[in-house]
């Protein structure tokens, strides 16, 4: 019986084997259809990389959020005329920086839009202050042209001169001092740092200050704290103080007699 079965197991095992054998393919074909599902593959690859070649240049759209008519117009005009390639291949860096560029834009966000194509969103910088004549400054003290020129030296703006590297600097300057003298409801309204480094600063109420680039900060300083103390009975008769003295300031007092010459007062060392 135990012979029967295992002849039964033999004669089964060997139609097993009869048929793998049968439904096996040569080495030779399988190389074959390796090779031709690899050939597929490259074909899509290049198919691919033809068509993004041959694909048509990208639309460029300049997004009207925060930005004026002329801003939006100088702007749109400026991608107009750059060469872009496909939506996929088109460098957004390459983008950003050429609106970076111009001076008056503050920030850029460059993206692709299946409905739109390029996307450029800026936003200008927002002047605080006239820096000269023919140019405004931002809050950081960065110095542009603005896209219109209506814009430039705007009443409400205080007035700042100097070198344009110095532009930081001064206009840190004169926070620092709008700072110190807002108890006194005094605010800086021209403000020029000279060659030399001397500072001449005029505030909203007429008076005037110069000082030198030694203890710049501490002379202003104690100057306010003066003008709301001992001299506070008297600030409304000063029409400038000159802080450049190592041992004292001098005051020239408004003389009530018309035309007549201000009246100069040695004071003592400031605390």
């Amino acid at each position: 019986m135990t012979q029967a079965v295992n002849e039964l197991g033999d004669l089964m095992s060997d139609d097993r084997l009869s048929q793998e054998s049968r439904f096996s393919l040569p080495t030779s074909a399988k190389y074959f259809f390796t090779a031709l599902v690899i050939g597929l593959l490259l074909l899509i690859l290049l198919m691919g990389a033809k068509a993004l070649r041959d694909a048509p240049p990208a639309a460029v759209q300049v997004s009207t959020k925060g930005l004026t008519v002329s801003q939006n117009q100088i702007l749109q005009q400026a991608m107009d005329q750059q060469i872009v390639s496909s939506f996929f291949t088109t460098d957004l860096q390459a983008l950003r920086d050429i609106v970076l560029g111009m001076a008056w834009v503050d920030q850029v966000s460059v993206t692709r839009d299946w409905q739109q194509g390029i996307v450029i969103t800026a936003l200008p910088k927002q002047a605080v202050a006239n820096f000269g004549t023919e140019r405004l400054v931002d809050a950081k003290g960065k110095v542009f042209v603005p896209v219109n020129n209506k814009d430039l030296t705007q009443q409400s703006f205080a007035n700042l001169q100097g070198e344009v590297s110095q532009a930081p600097v001064i206009m840190q300057q004169m926070q620092q001092i709008n700072d110190w003298y807002a108890p006194l409801d005094m605010y800086v309204e021209d403000i020029i740092l000279t060659p030399r480094m001397t500072w001449l600063i005029r505030f909203d109420n007429g008076l005037r200050v110069i000082v030198d680039n030694e203890n710049t900060a501490q002379k202003l300083l104690n100057l306010s704290q003066l003008l709301a103390s001992q001299l506070s009975s008297r600030r409304e008769n000063i029409q400038s103080v000159d802080l450049r003295y190592k041992n004292g300031f001098t005051i020239a007092w408004h003389n009530v007699e018309l035309n007549a010459e201000p009246v100069l007062e040695a004071v003592a060392p400031l605390p």
